[in-house]
């Protein structure tokens, strides 16, 4: 058709999906982009929670930090609050600071 893909298109494309509850062929398109940005994290990050898969939506999002991409306030909250309401309180405790020392030495 002509389109020509791009980081908006992938980003938009990776939401839809997430919304559509099929998160592991959004983490397939998400795994086999070069490029990346905050969007593109959030949405996957969204997508592993609303699935209540809080401790891989955590490692993604520890990851995200420690390469430098900035995340929302949103994402870390619902990875937190997901990892407490499914019982793993000393976890999200882990993930909250390990969090904070990752942007400490990026930012």
């Amino acid at each position: 058709m002509g389109f020509r893909t791009n980081l908006v298109a992938f980003n938009s494309f990776i939401d839809g999906l997430c919304k559509l509850g099929q998160i592991e062929y959004a983490m397939q398109v998400f795994e086999s982009m070069k490029v990346k940005d905050e969007f593109t994290y959030s949405s996957i990050v969204q997508g592993l929670c609303s699935a209540g898969r809080f401790h891989l939506a955590a490692r993604l999002l520890l990851s995200c930090v420690r390469s430098g991409v900035r995340i929302l306030r949103s994402d870390k909250k619902a990875v937190i609050r997901g990892l407490r309401f499914t019982g793993f309180g000393p976890q999200a405790k882990k993930v909250q600071s390990n969090i904070r020392l990752a942007k400490l030495l990026h930012y």
